[in-house]
C-alpha cells in the first residue's frame, strides 16, 4: 500500500478536466487506486467518484494505491492534484 497526501493547488479545484486526467492515470494501473478527503473515499478510476469528492483549492487529498507500480500512479495523480492549473 502506497499513500501520499497532496494539497489542491488549482483555484477551481478538481473539475472535469483534471478529474479526467486522474481517471486516465488510474485506469492505466492494474491495482486499486482511491482518493480520500476526510471521511469520503472514492475510486480514482471513476470520473463520478473523483468529482463527487468535491475537492477545492487548499483541500488535502490522500491518494492510496495498492499493487505493482503503486508509487508511480500515486505520483502521477499527485502531479495533477498539485498543478496550479489543468492544461
Amino acid at each position: 500500500m502506497m499513500e501520499k497526501t497532496f494539497i489542491i493547488a488549482n483555484p477551481t479545484g478538481i473539475h472535469a478536466r483534471p478529474a479526467r486526467k486522474i481517471v486516465e492515470a488510474a485506469k492505466g494501473f492494474a491495482g486499486d487506486v482511491h482518493l480520500v478527503k476526510g471521511e469520503t473515499r472514492g475510486s480514482a478510476k471513476s470520473l463520478v467518484k473523483v468529482l463527487s469528492i468535491g475537492a477545492k483549492q487548499g483541500d488535502s487529498i490522500t491518494v492510496a494505491a495498492e499493487g505493482d507500480g503503486a508509487e508511480a500512479v500515486v505520483d502521477a495523480i499527485g502531479a495533477v492534484l498539485s498543478a496550479a492549473e489543468a492544461e
